[in-house]
């Protein structure tokens, strides 16, 4: 029966609550509580979830667990596998690393002996081109908020910030009032390994993130305070807007535009490809962005990297320079 499987979501709770109390970010807490809370269900659902496989030499496949100290490999190799297959491997590999981390807690807690995970490796991920966009497509985007509308001072704020920092999604939901600087142009953010950083815009991006808060205080009936979140909904004006509601926002305007869906990240990649393309310097990408390792910068600067070595070859053409 479905109740004699083991439940480990009040361990989660319990994780999660340790988190918490230890500062972590939001988003942390998000990507962590979401994967664990996954790998509950998936141990728990007789029909979709965990389902015990013989070996090929025959060997009856492990049970799904009836107690915390029966979760094995086992189940966690299955739980990656299904999450690949259902979504991508860059995903489980962020769900790997999230379990690896409860588990060595509930080690620590001693609530187990050792962790099921001491000797797993994650999923390898293939690193796969993220296409910039184009221009004519930033250009399409930008048109479908050039109202007036409280909607659309947010947004082209919002899409302001994304092209002009390269922040990510979670960096750029997660902001209170207070985060943003409107003089020194800069907003905060809390990156990876709750990080903070100072990032830097443009003029352009600065006067429309002042129309925004105009638009905010009159949408909100009242003055901004520090404490405030920075993005709030249009429908309702007592629900912030989240990663979910950004990537839906940008999901309608792209339809609007008439141009192929746009992921949020994709601005992160054009913002790297840009800032090349005019001679940037590395270490200031590197500072801007939050990366920490030259790794970082090779992976994002890869794409439309041979459109770059196009245009430094047009500029440096030996035998032009002959000719």
């Amino acid at each position: 029966m479905a109740d004699e499987r083991y439940n480990i979501g009040p361990m989660a709770a319990s994780w999660l609550r340790a988190l918490k109390s230890e500062n972590k970010s939001d988003n942390t807490l998000r990507i962590y509580g979401n994967a664990v809370k996954q790998f509950a269900r998936f141990l728990l659902d007789q029909d979709d979830g965990y389902q015990p496989v013989d070996g090929e030499d025959g060997t009856p496949g492990r049970p799904a667990p009836t107690d915390l100290d029966e979760v094995h490999r086992e189940h966690v190799q299955a739980y990656i596998a299904a999450t690949i297959k259902r979504t991508s491997a860059s995903n489980a590999n962020q769900h790997f690393r999230a379990l690896k981390t409860f588990f060595n807690w509930l080690e620590n807690e001693e609530e187990i002996t050792r962790t099921p995970m001491r000797t797993m490796k994650p999923p390898t991920v293939t690193e796969t081109e993220v296409p910039v966009i184009s221009e004519a497509d930033l250009v399409k985007l930008f048109k479908t908020c050039k109202g007036k509308t409280y909607a659309d001072r947010r947004d082209t704020a919002i899409l302001m910030l994304f092209l002009d920092t390269g922040v990510r999604l979670s960096e750029l939901t997660e902001r209170r009032v207070g985060d943003l600087d409107l003089d020194l142009m800069v907003l905060r953010v809390l990156g990876k390994m709750d990080k903070w950083r100072s990032v830097p815009f443009g003029r352009a991006t600065a006067t429309a993130l002042d129309r925004y808060m105009r638009a905010a205080a009159k949408h909100k009936g009242k003055p901004l305070d520090e404490d405030m979140w920075l993005w709030w909904a249009d429908r309702g004006k007592g629900h912030r807007l989240t990663v979910w509601g950004v990537g839906k926002m940008l999901k309608r305007r792209c339809a609007e535009a008439g141009i192929d869906p746009i992921h949020p990240h994709q601005f992160r990649h054009t913002f790297a490809h840009m800032w090349k393309v005019h001679g940037g310097n590395e270490d200031d990408l590197m500072r801007i962005t939050g990366w920490s390792s030259r790794q970082m910068l090779s992976r994002y600067a890869a794409s439309a990297g041979a459109e770059r070595a196009r245009a430094a070859h047009a500029r440096l053409s030996p035998a032009d320079r002959i000719a």
